[in-house]
């Protein structure tokens, strides 16, 4: 009777070992809550990446002082922040100071200056040889506090004051004011000339920058980075992709050819449509007349689309459009004057 407990036992233990394991239910991930926050951009330029990580895909970038909303942290290091055209990606959070809207309007309504200068620093005393407290580049926006000889003392968006060469910055409001090439629709053809001249002054202005994936700066620009940073320093607000930019502003077309575009328009490149395949937008440069485009294509260079010509691009534009103009009318063009992003009113 023993011996058959025994071999019962064994039985059923190895019943129970040969039972196949049901996998452990796995841990349900919380949906993350929008936190709805704000924060400043507080280096001269963030990168913002498409993952919370270091080798993750560079999505787009943010100037200082460039209003940010925020919609949730991961791990506490990495932050997921949107820029005011609407861009989401992840910054570390010692690229951001959190803000609420208080601080914000309080922000819109002071006295500001911007970057003028390509590049230039914050340093911790008004006179040559200070020590540097960051860098600075051409579109940063900062506090004002009070002159200083021959620099203005200023607030960084992390509340650190500092002082930059008077002569690298402008009064924020003066330069809105002064961006000649936002021009109403109904415009001057004086002033639309104008305004195609400032903008390709900017353009060429970036001669020689590399190119940069999802660069925005005159660090470094991809091609949509580069219209967008051009037009950005004349006062308008664009898109960020190429693919969302030529659906802007007002069409202009190019399927016969060259003849209806006007300097500083911007061009399109990319796949046609096909039977199989739908259009895909790839590339966009800007209109400099007689045939040529300034663009970011390994780095900021002028071709032309003619050939023949020695420094001619080989592909076809597929789409226009006209940005000057066609601001704040509902064509996806704001001006920084009435974006809500930079001023109360």
């Amino acid at each position: 009777m023993k011996r058959l407990l025994i071999y019962l036992l064994c039985a059923v233990f190895a019943l129970s070992c040969s039972k196949p394991a049901q996998p452990a239910p796995e841990p349900q991930q919380p949906e993350r809550e929008d936190e709805n926050g704000l924060a400043f951009a507080a280096l001269s330029v963030i990168n913002m990446r498409e993952e919370p990580s270091y080798p993750a895909e560079l999505g787009t970038q943010a100037l200082m002082g460039t209003p940010l909303k925020v919609h949730y942290h991961d791990n506490d290091y990495w932050v997921n922040v949107e820029t005011p055209d609407g861009y989401k990606a992840w910054v570390n959070d010692m690229a951001i100071v959190p803000i609420d809207q208080a601080r914000l309007d309080a922000w819109k309504a002071s006295k500001r200056v911007i970057v003028t200068n390509y590049y230039s620093f914050f340093v911790d005393a008004p006179n040559p040889g200070a020590q540097h407290v960051s860098d600075a580049v051409w579109g940063d926006i900062v506090e004002y506090v009070a002159p200083a000889g021959k620099y203005i003392k200023v607030k960084l968006p992390d509340g650190k004051e500092a002082f930059i060469p008077a002569a690298d910055v402008m009064d924020l409001k003066q330069w809105v004011a002064s961006r000649k090439a936002v021009v109403p629709a109904d415009a001057s053809q004086a002033a639309v000339e104008q305004a195609r001249r400032l903008i390709i002054e900017t353009a060429k202005a970036f001669l020689g920058v590399p190119y940069l994936w999802a660069g925005t700066s005159i660090k470094g620009v991809d091609c949509s980075g580069f219209s967008k940073s051009v037009y950005y320093l004349n006062g308008y607000m664009l898109l960020r992709n190429a693919s969302q930019q030529y659906k802007t502003g007002e069409p202009v077309d190019v399927s016969q050819g060259l003849d209806n575009l006007q300097p500083a328009d911007l061009v399109f490149f990319g796949r046609e449509a096909t039977a199989e395949k739908p259009e895909r937008i790839s590339h966009v440069a800007i209109y400099l007349g007689d045939g040529k485009i300034i663009h970011s294509s390994m780095l900021v260079r002028i071709n032309s689309l003619i050939e023949g010509q020695p420094d001619y691009y080989s592909r076809k534009p597929i789409r226009a459009c006209r940005i000057i103009g066609n601001q704040d009318c509902g064509k996806g063009v704001v001006s920084i004057a009435n974006s809500g992003v930079y001023f109360n009113e």
